[in-house]
Parts: structure tokens; sequence; C-alpha cells
């Protein structure tokens, strides 16, 4: 009764990959299983349809079913297979319920669909592939139908691999700077963030950092770590009375992230990139008390346009070579992190 009364389209093999990489990232469950399994309804249903609203206040078994049977059928006429380790689907599940907590009756309704991963995962280029799709091609690889395996397994694997998943810890930046460099740094410390789970999340800004993480505090299972930029102290302050005993902020020791960099790593980063110009020394970068302003002159001065910290940051990125290029003060930063 059910098949007879649906007709439907099926999923090309990419859009099964998008999709199957928004199940898999780090994200409150509920946003990402009701985004992808209301997408899968809205595009491939032909009879019934149904507006996103609908969708909400549907059952969610009912839900769970015909997205399980599109998403199946799309899975075989892809991948010319019905057959599907069922351990990706065991370690999915695992790694968000590793990760988050207080998940409601309907969206655990929809984690626990029976969908065909694996021959999906069989056809992808691992290196080609995001983090959490590697996470599960490494499942799928190593674990087969009759392997008993629980989270701490998954851990080792992600040890093993730098697989950054399950993640273990969720660490929120004030900004780019930091999201890019920090795990840097850390690889060149022997101290991967990928090995160790860690999962950075950029704020936006040092006024963004404490909304993020009280929308996060209570629905995750995992230490959130807080950085901030050292004039944030009130911000902290008002913080301690809502971190939770597991969670922590680490404030810079002085200025900004910018300002605990290395001054021969900023020198010689800028002089290789921005060739033939006229070389940048380290009396450029004593000019003003904040090291972003001595580079924003830089750029003025040497007519290279606009400063912007995103792109300083991944120059800065392809220039470390050496612990040499870490200072103390970042040392002593990722030390508390790890």
């Amino acid at each position: 009764m059910f098949k007879s009364s649906i007709k439907y389209k099926l999923l090309t093999f990419d859009e099964l990959v998008i999709n199957l990489d928004r199940l898999s990232r780090f994200k409150l469950p509920e946003d990402s299983f009701n985004r992808v399994f209301t997408s899968v309804l809205q595009k491939c249903l032909i009879q019934p349809t149904y507006s996103k609203a609908e969708i909400e206040n549907l059952d969610a078994k009912y839900i769970s079913d015909l997205v399980k049977e599109i998403w199946n059928k799309s899975v075989k006429n892809c991948c010319n297979t019905e057959t599907n380790n069922i351990n990706c689907n065991k370690a999915l599940k695992l790694i968000i319920e590793h990760a988050f907590k207080n998940i409601d009756k309907r969206t655990k309704t929809l984690i626990n669909t029976k969908l065909n991963i694996s021959p999906i995962l069989n056809m992808l280029s691992y290196k080609e592939s995001v983090f959490n799709l590697q996470f599960l091609m490494k499942v799928n690889e190593i674990f087969n139908q009759d392997s008993e395996f629980n989270i701490e397994s998954l851990i080792e694997l992600r040890n093993k691999f730098n697989l950054k998943y399950p993640i273990s810890k969720i660490l929120i930046v004030e900004g780019i700077t930091e999201e890019i460099l920090l795990p840097v740094f850390a690889d060149k410390l022997n101290s991967n963030f990928d090995k160790n789970g860690i999962y950075i999340l950029g704020a936006g800004g040092k006024s963004k950092s404490p909304a993020l993480y009280l929308k996060l505090k209570n629905r995750v299972n995992i230490p959130i770590i807080l950085l901030f930029d050292a004039d944030a102290f009130e911000i902290c302050n008002n913080l301690k009375e809502t971190l939770i005993r597991k969670d922590k902020y680490i404030l810079i020791p002085y200025g900004e992230f910018e300002d605990i960099l290395s001054l021969n790593l900023i020198k010689r980063s800028l002089n290789n990139e921005y060739e033939p110009a006229t070389p940048i020394i380290k009396d450029d970068l004593h000019i003003y008390n904040k090291m972003c302003e001595n580079i924003e002159n830089f750029y003025r001065t040497r007519h290279l346009g606009e400063f912007k910290k995103a792109k300083l940051s991944k120059i800065l990125a392809q220039n470390v070579k050496y612990k040499t290029d870490i200072t103390k003060e970042i040392k002593n930063l990722i030390h508390n992190i790890i």
C-alpha cells in the first residue's frame, strides 16, 4: 500500500554524496537530518507532494520510511548494488551520540533510518573527500559485517589516521586567523588537531562567541574551549557564571592573536608573497602597538591592495616551516587546548 501510493524520482549520485556529507558533518543532528530529509522529499516526491511546513508536521516514522525508499532505490540505481555494510550506519550513529545529548525523539527516528551508505563510499576517492566522509570510508574499509566495535574503537581509528571524527573537543575562536593557523602550528608541534578530534568553530568576533557557546553547551557531550583576545576579560568574567565544569576559556596573554605571532614568520611570509615589492623589515613591525596595524601599513605603503586577515593567514600558513616559527605564547595556547 505504502509503495504503490507514492511516485518519486531518484537522486543522482552527486546528490547522494552531498546529502551524505551533510548528514555526517559535525552539526546539531536535528538541523542536519531534518534539512536533508526535507530536501530529499521536496526534490524527489512526485505524488504526494509536501511543503516544508507540511513535512515538519508529518510523522517521523513516515518520513523515515519515505526517505529510505527513495535513498536506497537511488543507491541501487547509481551503484548497481544493494549490499550495505551496516557498520557505516552504526558508526555514524555512534559519533552523533558521542558528541550530542538531549536528542529529541523525532530526530532519533530519522537517525535510525537504515540508509544504504557503503555503496556510495565505495565509489568515492579517499584523497578528494572531506574529513567526515573519509572517516566513514575508513570504517567501511576496516570493519566488516562481523566486526564488533564501539566509540573507543572509532577514536582509535581517528588517532591512527588523523581523521578528526569522532569529535572529542570543540574550540571556539574569534576569527579566521586562529581558525586557519592554529591547526598548522599544532601539526608542526606534533599535536595534530585532527588526530586529537579537535573541531574549530569560528564565531565571527568575540561578541558572538558567548552566544555560540550558549547554543551548544547543553547540547554537546564533549568539552568546549573558548579562545579570546586579551581584551575580552569582561566577557570572560560574565561567562564564568555559565561555564559547565568540563568547559573553559583561554585568554591570549596580550593583544590579538596576530600580536603573538613570530616576527620572523611574518617578515619571511610577506616578503616571499610580495616580491619584488620593497621588503618588510622588523622595524616595520614595531611602528604601531598592534601587529595588524603594522601589516596594514605595509600593504598601504607598498600599494598592495586591501589587507585582509583571511588572505594573510593563508600566506602565513604556507610559510610555516620550522618550530622556531611558533612563539612560546602559541605553544602554551596549543598545550592548553590539547
